[in-house]
């Protein structure tokens, strides 16, 4: 009557145990197994996982000094483009102060 008030889950509650009984029947048996055979497995997801790291690590790096020596040719551009606006400035009064003096 217990199952019965269920609604009609007791089979797959009754299948769950079953195969969780079976599984630790089994357990002695396929625990060296799936070691033995999972072992070569994870330590080869492992390797590929450092590799990747490594690999993103050194791209990253490359990516900063490109982005750091972009910075340096911007600011050389920059500081000469100021200077010489300021030299186009200066000459551009001093001819005015020649041109009032002459005028």
């Amino acid at each position: 009557m217990a199952l019965g008030s269920l609604e009609g889950r007791g089979e797959v509650l009754l299948t769950g145990l079953v195969v969780g009984v079976a599984t630790l029947a089994l357990a002695p048996v396929l625990l060296p197994t799936i070691a033995r055979v999972g072992r070569p497995i994870a330590k080869a997801a492992i390797k590929s996982a450092i590799l990747a790291w490594e690999t993103t690590r050194e791209t990253v790096a490359e990516l900063a000094e490109v982005a750091e020596d972009m910075l340096a040719e911007v600011r050389a551009e920059l500081a000469e483009e100021t200077a010489a606006a300021r030299a186009a400035g200066v000459a551009a009064a001093s001819g005015a102060g020649e041109a009032a003096v002459d005028g």
